[in-house]
């Protein structure tokens, strides 16, 4: 199994976990597995990313990852991400 290295500080952690919620709680542990999942988001977003390139690395020009690579990936991730959760929440109503 691949080790999963934090990507994010337990205070960046905290700061986005209020910025859903300020008056959330969180139990022991929370803080800790959701900066393991956030991560392992990152990681997964930055695998898509090498997916997603044409050209392999040193493979000469357009072989280097651009502002505007990342800026699509995260548009189709993230709406991949949205429909993810409203079809959850669809089914959460019914």
């Amino acid at each position: 199994m691949t080790e999963i290295i934090k990507r994010i500080s337990e205070v960046q952690a905290k700061k986005s976990l209020r910025s859903a919620n300020e008056d959330r709680q969180y139990g022991q542990g929370a803080v800790p597995r959701y900066i393991t999942a956030g991560s392992k988001i990152m990681d997964l977003f930055a695998t898509y990313v090498e997916e997603e390139m044409t050209v392999p690395p040193k493979g000469g020009r357009g072989c280097r990852v651009q502002p505007e690579h990342i800026d699509l990936c995260f548009g189709k991730f993230y709406q991949a991400m949205r429909e993810f959760m409203d079809e959850e929440k669809k089914g959460d109503e019914e």
